[in-house]
């Protein structure tokens, strides 16, 4: 997969990055062609939370890429995926954590809906998943958001454009 380098956290005061998590998110797309994002709403660790992103998680020891992203978007969206295709992966610094996170993208359409099995942090602050169109991801991601939804409205609208670069959406 192609390695597009890192965000730096350009938010949270600097300190000593002590791990590496490795993670999976997909640009998760329905039949229509239009791509869901999680509404993050509410107060973690980061502060608060207002903004968008894209679907996934961390990858548990023994996984590999694929069965993650598959575990990761049943739990959260509740659906099976198909047509999954590799897009990249890019790293976002996160010093409030002291990590990065290697984030490797994935393009992937919803098959089946079967139910979601958030886990309890997840149920405190995700509000609900929404459908966008490209154009309306455009307008999505001019919005002001703040604190890490500024990171991570530029980690993933990079990797939409990607996904439109590879011809995914053809």
């Amino acid at each position: 997969m192609e390695d597009y380098g890192i965000i730096n956290d350009f938010i949270y005061p600097k300190s000593e990055i002590k791990r590496i998590r490795k993670t999976v998110r997909a640009i998760l797309v329905n039949d229509k062609k239009e791509i869901g994002l999680i509404h993050i709403l509410g107060k973690d660790k980061f502060g608060d939370r207002d903004h968008y992103e894209t679907l996934g998680g961390g990858v548990n020891d023994n996984e590999d890429l694929i069965t993650s992203l598959i575990r990761e978007i049943k739990e959260e969206a509740g659906y099976t995926i198909k047509n999954i295709k590799p897009i990249g992966k890019i790293n976002i610094e996160y010093f409030i954590l002291n990590r990065i996170d290697e984030g490797n993208f994935f393009y992937a359409e919803i098959d089946e809906y079967i139910g979601n099995s958030l886990e309890d942090y997840e149920k405190e602050i995700f509000d609900k998943i929404e459908w966008f169109s490209t154009l309306e991801i455009e307008n999505l991601y001019k919005k002001e958001v703040f604190n890490v939804g500024k990171m991570i409205h530029k980690r993933d609208y990079f990797m939409i454009n990607k996904v439109k670069e590879l011809g995914y959406f053809d």
